[in-house]
């Protein structure tokens, strides 16, 4: 027989699958998040009551995170304009002979009565002309002031195909964009030093010599993936 504590966790879990069941996020969840905690707590001996203030927990605390997760968006006046903010690349870049796409935890948002969320999915690409043609090169862990153009997360909606919009909220990107080459775009910090970002930087430097050393070989990025979790490099063929 499945002990209490057991017993809660399993309907901890079915609470938190039973908001993915909902067409639309229900009233107050930090109440019912509350009143589910409170009921555990108070309900020790009974193995229904144990079960259904986790199964109310769960639902409560998945709804709330549901909650602030789609607070955090971009405002629809806010598309396409210009926003001058200052952040960090939050993770590892996926780099081409165009440019870069990034990862970018915004810290300020300089322009005036802005509302951006704080994480970004950010490209920065090269410019077209013979001025300042080079690609960017950013690099994890780098605080940045940069000028960008953002939208609302948007993806195609075909039966089979990968959910655009769905993998945008799981890695918490509220906003997608890319940096305006005529912007003043400088750098502040080589290393802005949070925890996570020596993880990146690791990571980084692992995948640099990974492709320094299997140069040109069609393997390479999977070795990197394999290493470091890192899938962006497999070539397409490989999945089919």
């Amino acid at each position: 027989m499945c002990s209490i504590p057991g017993l809660a966790l399993a309907a901890f879990a079915c609470g938190v699958c039973l908001l993915q069941l909902c067409p639309a996020l229900s009233p107050w969840p930090w109440a019912i998040a509350i009143a589910g905690a409170c009921a555990l707590a108070a309900g020790r001996g009974s193995r229904s009551v144990a079960a259904a203030a986790a199964l109310a927990l769960g639902f409560g605390y998945a709804a709330l995170r549901a909650e602030n997760r789609l607070g955090d968006t971009l405002p629809r006046e806010w598309e396409g304009l210009n926003v001058r903010i200052t952040g960090v690349v939050d993770d590892l870049p996926a780099l081409s002979e165009r440019g870069a796409r990034f990862a970018f935890a915004v810290e300020t948002v300089h322009t005036p009565r802005a509302r951006v969320p704080s994480r970004l999915s950010l490209g920065w690409y090269a410019a077209r002309d013979g001025e300042n043609a080079a690609a960017p090169i950013v690099r994890a862990g780098e605080r940045w002031t940069l000028t960008v153009r953002l939208r609302r997360p948007h993806g195609n909606v075909n039966p089979g195909g990968f959910d655009l919009e769905a993998w945008l909220l799981q890695q918490d990107l509220r906003a997608t964009g890319y940096v305006v080459a005529e912007g003043r775009n400088e750098r502040n910090d080589a290393f802005a030093g949070r925890s996570g970002d020596y993880v990146q930087r690791a990571r980084e430097r692992v995948r640099t010599r990974i492709e320094q050393a299997l140069a040109g070989e069609p393997y390479a990025g999977v070795v990197v993936a394999l290493a470091i979790g890192d899938q962006r490099a497999v070539p397409v063929v490989l999945h089919k």
